[in-house]
């Protein structure tokens, strides 16, 4: 079953800041979710039910996942700095 994938703007911003090898994994990863919502490689963050991180390197991808509409929905493309890279998520 294949999800809608949205990309929230401040997201966009994000994907175009990274440098190019990291950006096309990235982006590769976000198309990836519209057929597979939670791969193996997902964690459900602590604290913030229905949103998960992708590892990229030293990146994270973080969205959340709505299965009644069946669309997900990528809140943000961060570097990892510890637990402020999960501050101000929706």
């Amino acid at each position: 079953m294949t999800y809608r994938l949205r990309i929230t703007e401040t997201a966009k911003k994000d994907l175009r800041r990274l440098l190019g090898y990291v950006r096309q994994r990235a982006r590769h990863i976000v198309k990836s979710l519209a057929d597979d919502p939670r791969p193996s490689e997902a964690k459900e963050l602590r604290d913030m039910p229905g949103r998960y991180r992708i590892r990229l390197v030293k990146w994270r991808v973080i969205y959340r996942v709505d299965d009644d509409d069946q669309v997900v929905l990528v809140l943000r493309v961060r570097r990892k700095m510890g637990p402020v890279t999960y501050e101000g998520i929706e």
